[in-house]
């Protein structure tokens, strides 16, 4: 049996970056001779990046000249006793008498590390290690890192036991590995960061696949590291249990039995929440966010129309749940719901869109550091919203709530804790209706009537959306993502069965609200409009129709079947996707378009940026209706096909965007 087990080709990768506050609790303690001895836990779904931190671990130790053991948990002996003989061996190689005196007392005081990757495969002596051998180690100068799917909950009186959960990167670290790695241009270096999600595993493979592939396609990275997730599920069983949670925020067992129509043991619920990538939240369990991500982009890939399906199956269990539960969580409820109603809603809306899951961001209350960074963004927004003889008014208004009532305003934060965006709503009472009449007269007269504005503040029933923002230099994410997250924390406040009312002037959000179910009515003067806008009252009410009703049926389903998107109608939207003016007809087949323009931008940006369609299919349709419109001839040649094989490429294409775009 070999002294030193090798490690994964994942672990010797040449690059490493990040995982600095993990490293400096490591190095703290490598540095300290007189260091208790210490068990350090790594813990963290398949391909986070366990074994790549291990491997770095083992190259700083090595640097320092500390005496290090390797093991690999999947192909170490199952019992304690072999166990031990097995450890014995390899301490043997330079501590030949009584090798086993260095873990358990450690007469000289060297210095060992004794590293266990995938611990997971200890699992018949696992129990044994962590409360037999483990309290047994010398006092002083003995080191166990161990790297596992699941966080230990174990506390030991005289050793250090130290966890050390690992989350995905930051885009800035992505950013650095992909520049150490590759010689890519800028933006495809923010593409690639974006569409790996933070996660090592994808990240690796993606540079892979573009460095050596002479026709590189990332997307197929998703299906490779779906497939590695689905690995650790080997109960067949726990199959549909995972792809409700793939679709929804949180689900319990009396959930997945609402939605799968069946019983659903103790014991596949207790298993689904023993995987490396299944998190707890308050209501039950969730999936990891990268996780999810990945599985979400395979589903979607191989079945979109179950996964349609499923979707609703799963909105109209929640749904159910929102009518039953009591007050207090009626909240996370309708957060749940709603954020699984964000695939209905627009992907490249010019003032919020939902294009992509937010993970590297939050959100949070005001602190009194908050308010110069909320100026700074309070002026950006100035400057494409109002006039900038109204600037000040804001500026005013902002410093006046904070000191009224500072949880009207909603901060957005970046890892660092710093504040990228913001948005302030407030709930129209007889306290805050004359700091509202002070700074917005013009508008609470176009809301309402001169009754109307006293009957409201006494009903305490109406939210005033001032105005919502967010930075337009985070690299991560576009200032549309992040206000469109921001947009989602304030509508869940109309669960309680209030009203959302505003003057708007920007066209996106307009189209955006009305998509959502905001009614509009213009403004009967000129005195809120700017310079360029109109201004319309935009208006959501559900003081009488409940907050789920609204969220289940912003996509009715009798809708949805009567006009539904088919490969017919998808052929002609492609052989007229250069006149909008002819594409006006297809607007009722989507949610958030409301003219043959919309439909236009929504189709090449599919076209531009595909989830869901192979290289080969993305080309032969952008050659068929976009390169080479009308001249099959050119559009064959530039296919690098046969006529025969191009015919049946487009038609498999033509299939697989309806199927998308049906979403």
């Amino acid at each position: 049996m070999e002294g030193i087990v090798p490690i994964e080709p994942a672990a010797r990768q040449p690059v490493f970056v990040g995982r600095q506050k993990e490293l400096t609790v490591f190095h703290d303690w490598l540095k300290n001779n007189d260091a208790t001895s210490a068990l350090f836990a790594i813990s963290g779904m398949g391909g986070i990046g366990k074994s790549s931190l291990l491997a770095r671990m083992n190259y700083l130790v090595k640097k320092e000249n500390v005496r290090i053991v390797f093991l690999d948990g999947n192909a170490c002996p199952q019992t304690p006793a072999s166990f031990m003989e097995y450890v014995h061996s390899l301490l043997q190689s330079f501590h030949q008498k009584a090798p086993l005196d260095v873990l358990f007392h450690n007469p000289t005081g060297i210095r060992l590390l004794l590293c266990i990757d995938h611990f997971e495969g200890l699992a018949e002596v696992r129990d044994w290690f962590l409360h037999t051998f483990i309290p047994q180690l010398a006092m002083n100068g003995i080191g166990i890192v161990i790297a596992t799917r699941k966080p230990l909950p174990i506390s030991i009186a005289h050793i250090q036991t130290l966890s050390l959960p690992l989350d995905y990167l930051s885009y800035e670290e992505s950013v650095q590995y992909i520049e150490k790695t590759t010689s890519l241009f800028p933006k495809q270096i923010h593409d690639l960061a974006n569409k790996t999600d933070g996660l090592p595993l994808s990240l690796a493979l993606a540079v892979d696949m573009v460095t050596t592939s002479t026709n590189p396609d990332v997307r197929a990275v998703s299906q490779t590291i779906s497939a590695k997730i689905l690995k650790e599920v080997t109960a067949v069983s726990l199959h549909p249990l995972l792809e409700v949670l793939i679709v929804m925020e949180y689900a319990n067992q009396e959930i997945f039995e609402a939605v799968l129509g069946r019983k659903v043991s103790l014991e596949d619920y207790r298993n689904l929440q023993l995987l490396s990538f299944i998190d707890l939240h308050p209501f039950g369990l969730k999936l990891h966010d990268v996780a999810k991500s990945y599985l979400l982009q395979d589903f979607q890939l191989r079945e979109p129309t179950r996964l349609y399906r499923l979707h609703r199956s799963c909105m109209r269990a929640l749904y159910r749940e929102l009518t039953h539960a009591s007050q207090t969580d009626r909240v996370i409820i309708a957060s749940a719901l709603l954020k699984m109603n964000q695939a209905m809603w627009p992907k490249h809306n010019a003032y919020a869109s939902f294009t992509q899951r937010i993970h590297q961001v939050r959100t949070g209350k005001l602190i009194a550091s908050d308010l110069p960074l909320l100026h700074e963004l309070l002026e950006e927004w100035c400057f494409y919203s109002v006039d900038k003889e109204h600037n000040q008014n804001y500026h005013d208004f902002l410093d006046a709530v904070v000191q009224m009532d500072p949880d009207s305003i909603t901060i957005l934060r970046d890892y660092t804790n710093k504040p990228i965006g913001m948005s302030i709503t407030v709930l129209y009472t007889t306290r805050t209706a004359p700091l509202l009449l002070q700074h917005f007269q013009n508008e609470l007269n176009a809301i309402f009537t001169a009754k109307g504005c006293r009957h409201a503040a006494l009903q305490a029933d109406t939210y005033i959306p001032i105005l919502v923002t967010a930075q337009n230099d985070i690299t991560a994410y576009t200032r549309e993502e992040l206000v469109g997250m921001l947009i989602v924390e304030q509508l869940v406040k109309l669960e309680t069965g209030r009203r959302a009312i505003l003057v708007a002037t920007n066209n996106s959000l307009k189209q955006f609200l009305r998509t959502i179910g905001f009614n509009s009515r213009p403004v009967t003067d000129t005195s809120c409009d700017t310079s360029w806008a109109r201004a319309d009252i935009m208006e959501l009410d559900l003081r009488t129709r409940p907050f789920g009703d609204w969220v289940l049926h912003m996509m009715p389903e009798e809708q949805h079947k009567q006009n539904s998107l088919s490969v017919n109608h998808m052929r002609r939207i492609l052989q007229s996707i250069q006149s909008p003016r002819e594409l006006n007809r297809y607007c009722s087949m989507f949610t958030d378009c409301h003219d043959g323009r919309a439909v236009q931008q929504k189709v090449l940006q599919c076209l531009q940026n595909p989830d869901g369609l192979s290289k080969e299919q993305q080309d032969v349709l952008l050659n068929s209706f976009v390169r080479y419109p009308n001249n099959i001839v050119k559009a064959v040649a530039a296919s690098n096909m046969s006529r025969a094989t191009f015919y049946r490429q487009q038609k498999k294409a033509i299939q697989k965007l309806t199927d998308i775009l049906a979403l």
